[in-house]
């Protein structure tokens, strides 16, 4: 459902979520009974009535949004013409309680939707719940966004993961939703063509993600099977399960050295690149292979990989490039790299 703003979830109601049971089947009744998973909030005006003949997209985990006016730099000087989000906060304390897609927007001259991914019932991971000083969420969503200086048409969502398990007592972030899309089209060299911003799960199997990756391309098909597709976001292409990569870092750090390759092409360990390879989708020309998307801080010695990616199905894509997440002063406005690239319809 379209609408002009995400229904309201009074403090008091998530409150109550949070201290009550947390087990599978209570999060899927409260999932069904939260409208915003299900909404897509409107917003913005478009800037030009049509693309032309190409499109200059760009795909970005802009890590809550919280350092905004580098990120929009970061966008404008590219001049591009849709803007695929992920981790994108609503009315949440950790970056600062605002609306800071629609400012986003108003910045660049894009109209933008925007869908839940989760209806926050903390104040985050445990650095932002230590940082934030006690403060409450007005609002709790945090989601994907889809921003355009073209109009969008016919938006969609899909949801992805109704497991639950952000919300389940071991995870510490507790969370009603699950990782989703959003979509939408904007006219290119006169033909329809679906732009998609997708979020799949990092704590999970490469085989979860690839159930994830045909629930999505079904969808898609569904949605419009004839247009052109360009799919973008956060993949977390990590090839290993959240334990291996976690309990025990040392022995993960020498498993990626003995496989330098591992994290930088991993469609030999995400079973997610032949379903997209299987149903008519490339990357090698959308990305830039060059540099990991994730960045590290300093003395964070975990391994860096390509996780964020472009697949494109009935288009040319060209000049892809991993640009830094870096404000002017040199410190990081994400935890990830922005990608780029120019497609037109082939």
């Amino acid at each position: 459902m379209l609408v002009p703003q995400l229904t309201h979830v009074p403090v008091t109601a998530r409150r109550a979520m949070r201290d009550g049971p947390r087990d599978s089947a209570t999060h899927l009744r409260h999932a069904v009974a939260v409208p915003a998973l299900g909404e897509i909030e409107i917003g913005g005006q478009p800037s030009r009535e049509s693309a032309g003949g190409s499109l200059t997209v760009m795909a970005w985990n802009v890590e809550r949004l919280r350092h905004l006016d580098a990120i929009a730099g970061t966008i404008a000087g590219q001049a591009a013409d849709v803007v695929l989000l992920s981790e994108v906060d609503k009315g949440m304390a950790r970056s600062g309680n605002g609306h800071l897609l629609s400012r986003l927007a108003d910045r660049l001259g894009h109209s933008f939707a925007y869908g839940v991914e989760f209806l926050e019932l903390g104040t985050g991971n445990e650095t932002e719940q230590a940082a934030n000083g006690g403060a409450e969420n007005m609002e709790g969503f945090h989601g994907n966004a889809i921003t355009s200086a073209v109009p969008l048409l016919r938006p969609f969502l899909i949801r992805l993961d109704a497991a639950g398990a952000w919300f389940l007592p071991e995870h510490g972030q507790p969370r009603i939703g699950g990782r989703m899309a959003l979509g939408g089209q904007v006219m290119v060299g006169g033909r329809r063509v679906t732009v998609v911003s997708v979020h799949l799960e990092n704590r999970t199997t490469p085989a979860g993600r690839a159930d994830q990756t045909r629930h999505l391309l079904e969808s898609i098909d569904r949605y419009d099977p004839e247009a052109p597709v360009l799919i973008g976001g956060d993949f977390n292409t990590l090839t290993a399960t959240y334990p291996e990569r976690n309990d025990d870092p040392a022995a993960w750090r020498a498993r990626v050295a003995a496989e330098p390759d591992r994290l930088m092409r991993p469609d030999s360990h995400e079973p997610l690149f032949a379903i997209m390879a299987g149903r008519g989708f490339d990357w090698r020309d959308a990305n830039a292979s060059d540099k990991p998307t994730q960045r590290r801080a300093a003395g964070d010695l975990t391994p860096a990989g390509h996780i964020d990616w472009f697949f494109t199905r009935g288009l040319i894509a060209s000049a892809p490039a991993t640009l830094p997440a870096v404000k002017p002063d040199g410190a990081p406005s994400s935890d990830h790299e922005a990608l780029v690239v120019t497609i037109r319809v082939k």
